[in-house]
């Protein structure tokens, strides 16, 4: 080990510690517990009040007048691990620990910074813990001793290895407490989004189905509409099957046009030189239909006048008129009417003719009229269809510019959604760096909070060992307090004392002889004794100060009281001689020094009642009193045993209990201003450790937060994958669909130059047509099942039924579908992270309970080991005692305690409490080479541990002791001689003059070779 600036060690020293054991040595204050102290704070110690400080800098040497301060302390320790019991692959292992001033602080391994709890757990696998159980300080035996049964548990725990198990499992309980905070904060929000997706949830419902209702409507209008398809299929068919005719026709129509043109031209002229005679024909005929009805209303007027001529006849005949006449008269009619008729004949014969030749001539304009309006329609039906197909052509182009558009829009939101991904991607990767650092920054949070933990239990303890003190003195100063007030009670005078010492009459009482005498320790008895019931006597300075007060009693009937009078009697006392030991020397006061020699004149002290006996015998003007208060001389005896207590021996015990008490009231002050430091460090510690906590929990919470952020940017990633997929397909099907528009252009414009009728397009239209019909149906019969039989009139039924049942189904909000998705997908998505924290919750669980059952294998074994040799290694260090180790529950030894029972030989006392200090000390030492036996450590340290103990158990303690060198390496401070002559090594250390230690080394081997 390697010291620098460490302590009152400013210069650089090296202390190479030889196998078995090394002794340390020097006078008090030479710095050597200092060496101590640094193995213990490179080992990682946290308590600057364990390193004898009031604060960590405390360890920095501070200087002196002959040297500055320094500012930095370290020290370095280098392990031999050739054997491998440090799990790190290195033969050698060298820990190093560096304070600045400014409280900055690093620790190295083999050169490399690390972390203290890096450092703690490569040491707990060898056995040495933070609560560092290899290094026993001062004072520290008695504390193993009163500590409480978890602490010894503690101890055990740290040998066997187990505090990383222990600390495995905090850590496992923290993220735990973490999680479950995650774990209530998740299922809230996600009860929060079940309460929303149940409205959402009817509307999500009446949407879908208006979704199914409105794909029957499209299904049943996309069947009628492939009914009509067919029947346009239909005509289209009948319209190619007379295509070719049309063609062949198209020919004949163009010549017979160009005949009927030229037709035309002669009929025009025909027409023009034979209109007149039409004209007069027409103009004849129609004077001849007009001589005709006048012909006709001649006719009927002599058919009247005949009619009426022979009623005149037949009136005449009757009326007697000449019947000759009438006759005459009739025949001239009669001739008149058949040249009439000849007339009317022969103009209906002309009428007839010219009506024949009209009707000709109107038939002849009407078949050539109808031959040019034919052969008008076929060019009519040419320039439709040369449109249809100019539209057909601008249609494909206007397609073909959507879809370039279209393919536009796609290639844009392919741009877009590449961005998303490379934007997701990046936050992942933003955000696994930061939960890195996060990862990083834990494990230094674990250490700090460590740290706290550790100084925080380090102060409860400090507390709960001074609060015990406190009561244990506290309750001795009652007891002390009690005992002072009993004895002042039984000092009290219930007779006539009690009444002059209380007296207002100015008499000057001095007080009881045996209040006012002091004796020396031991003798009380004897001068009790030799006193008798002088003792109990009131001093007054002068014989009238005796009479006023014997004259107040008997006037007050006070009773009666023995007086002491200071200058009575001027009568020599007896001499004594040198060789005996006068009792009157065993007394001192300041008041009754003059008299003491009078009242013990002729008393020998004799410490036994055979001296007592020879100095009677040999001297009878002496009386011997011995310390017991036996009496012998002048021809008496008095003494034997006795029950009561003398007044000088009650005094000398309220001396000696006031010296206690106050002793014991100043340890209470003490206690109570240690305690009050103490608590204000506890609650500094608690502030640190309650930040230290929250700091580590906040950091849970954060890392759990980010995974969380983590997984939705992970859901980001795939769902950009995903767009882009779906993005990259429906460019394909756009370019794919683009193509053959391209192409079907091309074909219709050939056609279309090459004067082709539209009829291609047409079937490549309908062809197009059929082919989304067709994927229709699929879609709709892989959505709805088994296709319906078409039936025009039932899918109208249908349709209508339909767009009924969509019109009950009211308003509709079309993005029920999408925002009920939506967030479905997140309650799965939530409800995945709330079973991936139960299934995480289970895995700590697992751990603790996994930890658990290791820790109480462990400790099992650790703990029958550990009692077994508590029990040998007692009975050596006491013979013929008795002690061993109980646990304070033993059906929980995940938990249980360890009591520890002792009985030396010849006593039946159990309580540790009631052992001595060297006992109590012998047995503390017992109790740890039990657990250095059970379960080995490469070294430990004693600090003066047998300080306190006698040859005989010293010598037993050392015996114990050489057997643990075959181990393990032993460094031990000490002043004793025996301990050093068992030593391989001894380190000597001493303060040089200007206040810096200085280590001086020897090996003792080398000094027994070279005296033999």
């Amino acid at each position: 080990m390697t010291l620098k600036g460490f302590k009152s060690f400013a210069a650089p020293t090296t202390l190479r510690f030889e196998p078995g054991i090394t002794c340390v040595v020097g006078p008090n204050g030479s710095g050597k517990s200092n060496v101590v102290d640094a193995l213990a704070w490179v080992m990682g110690e946290q308590g600057a009040k364990s390193l004898r400080g009031g604060k960590m800098e405390d360890v920095i040497f501070a200087g002196t007048s002959g040297r500055a301060p320094l500012g930095r302390a370290e020290v370095s320790v280098t392990i031999d691990n050739s054997d491998g019991a440090l799990p790190i692959d290195f033969t050698e292992v060298t820990i190093s620990r560096t304070l600045f001033r400014n409280g900055q602080s690093d620790y190295q391994i083999n050169g490399e910074n690390t972390r203290l709890l890096d450092i703690q757990e490569l040491l707990s696998d060898s056995g040495i813990g933070r609560e560092m159980h290899v290094i026993v300080g001062q004072g520290q035996l008695d504390a193993i001793l009163m500590a409480n049964p978890e602490e010894r548990r503690g101890f055990i725990e740290e040998a066997a290895g187990i505090l990383k198990h222990r600390k495995r499992k905090e850590k496992a309980l923290r993220k735990l407490e973490s999680m479950q905070g995650n774990m209530s904060r998740i299922q809230d929000l996600t009860n929060e989004l079940r309460r929303q997706l149940r409205p959402l949830g009817k509307q999500a419902e009446v949407a879908k189905k208006a979704a199914v209702i409105q794909a029957d409507v499209r299904d049943a209008k996309l069947r009628i509409l492939a009914d009509d398809i067919l029947a346009y299929r239909s005509t289209l068919d009948s319209e190619v099957a007379d295509e070719s005719a049309l063609r062949a026709r198209r020919s004949e129509v163009e010549q017979d046009l160009d005949r009927l043109r030229n037709r035309e031209i002669e009929l025009d002229r025909i027409a023009a030189v034979e209109s007149p005679q039409l004209s007069a024909a027409q103009d004849n005929y129609y004077n001849l239909t007009g001589q005709r009805e006048k012909l006709r209303g001649t006719q009927n007027l002599a058919s009247e006048r005949a009619r009426f001529l022979a009623e005149e006849a037949e009136e005449a005949r009757t009326t007697g008129r000449d019947p000759v006449a009438m006759e005459s008269e009739a025949r001239e009619l009669r001739n008149e009417e058949s040249v009439l008729q000849n007339t009317v004949d022969k103009a209906r014969e002309e009428l007839a003719s010219a009506a024949a030749h009209l009707v000709e001539l109107e038939v002849r304009f009407k078949s050539e009229e109808d031959r040019v309006s034919a052969a008008l329609r076929a060019i009519a039906d040419y320039r439709e269809g040369t449109a249809r197909q100019e539209g057909h052509i601008k249609s494909l182009q206007s397609r073909i510019d959507g879809y370039a558009s279209e393919l536009a829009r796609l290639d844009k939101a392919l741009v877009d959604a590449q961005d998303r991904l490379d934007s997701a991607k990046r936050d992942f990767a933003s955000l696994e760096s930061e939960i890195a650092g996060l990862d990083a920054g834990e494990s230094s949070l674990d250490a700090e909070f460590e740290k706290h933990k550790s100084a925080l239990e380090g102060s409860k303890k400090r507390r709960e060992n001074l609060a015990d003190q406190l009561a244990k003195a506290e309750r001795e100063r009652s007891g002390l307090q009690a005992k002072v007030d009993a004895l002042r009670q039984a000092t009290l005078h219930k007779d006539g004392s009690g009444a002059l010492l209380t007296n207002d009459k100015g008499i000057p009482i001095r007080g009881s002889v045996a209040s006012l005498i002091s004796v020396e320790a031991g003798w009380e008895s004897a001068v009790s004794a030799a006193l008798g019931q002088i003792s109990d006597a009131l001093v007054v300075p002068e014989l009238s100060d005796a009479i006023a007060a014997l004259t107040l009693l008997k006037s007050s009937a006070s009773g009666s009281a023995e007086l002491l009078i200071v200058t009575g009697s001027q009568e020599s006392p007896i001499n004594i001689p040198g060789n005996f030991t006068a009792l009157a020397s065993k007394v001192s006061s300041s008041t009754l020094s003059s008299i003491i020699p009078r009242l013990l004149s002729g008393y020998v002290a004799a410490e036994t009642l055979n001296d007592a006996y020879e100095i009677a015998r040999t001297n009878p003007a002496f009386i011997a009193v011995t310390r017991d208060g036996d009496v012998v001389g002048r021809g008496r005896a008095r003494g034997g045993s006795t029950t009561s207590t003398s007044l000088i021996e009650i005094t000398a015990m309220i001396e000696r209990s006031e010296v206690e008490l106050s002793r014991v009231s100043h340890d209470c002050d003490r206690i109570h201003f240690d305690l009050s430091a103490v608590d204000n460090e506890l609650r500094q510690n608690q502030l640190a450790y309650d930040q230290a906590l929250t700091r580590l929990n906040e950091s849970d919470a954060k890392m759990a937060g980010i995974a969380e952020q983590m997984a939705a940017a992970g859901q980001s990633v795939r769902s950009a994958h995903a767009e882009i997929e779906r993005l990259e397909k429906s460019v394909n099907e756009v370019k794919n669909a683009l193509n053959k528009d391209e192409s079907e252009m091309v074909i219709a414009q050939r056609e279309f130059s090459s004067g082709l009728e539209p009829h291609e397009p047409n079937r490549s239209e309908l062809e197009n047509l059929r082919a989304l019909v067709a994927t229709a149906r699929a879609v709709e019969v892989e959505a709805h099942g088994e296709e319906i039989p078409y039936v025009r009139s039932e899918q109208e039924k249908r349709l209508a039924a339909a767009e009924k049942s969509l019109a009950l189904l009211g308003k509709i909000n079309p993005l029920a579908l999408e925002e009920y998705s939506s967030l479905e997908e997140r309650l799965k998505y939530l409800a995945e992270q709330l079973e991936d924290l139960k299934k995480s919750k289970k895995d700590l669980l697992d751990i603790v309970k996994e930890v658990d059952d290791k820790v109480q294998e462990i400790f099992e074994v650790a703990y029958r080991d550990t009692a077994r040799e508590f029990e040998l290694i007692f009975s050596r260090l006491f013979p013929g005692g008795e002690g061993r180790l109980i646990l304070t529950d033993p059906n929980d030894l995940l938990n249980s305690g360890v009591d520890v029972e002792a009985r030396p030989p010849g006593k039946r006392i159990k309580r540790l409490s009631l052992l001595s200090g060297g006992e109590r000390s012998l047995t503390a030492v017992a109790l740890l080479v039990a657990i250095f036996k059970a379960r080995p450590s490469p070294f430990y340290v004693m600090d003066e541990v047998e300080a306190a103990l006698d040859d005989t158990n010293l010598g037993r303690l050392l015996t114990v002791l050489e057997e643990l060198r075959q181990a393990s390496q032993l460094i031990i401070i000490t002043h004793q001689k025996r301990t050093m002559e068992i030593g391989d090594a001894l380190y000597g250390v001493t303060m040089r003059g200007d206040g810096v230690s200085e280590v001086i080394s020897q090996r003792l081997r080398e000094v027994e070779t070279e005296s033999v």
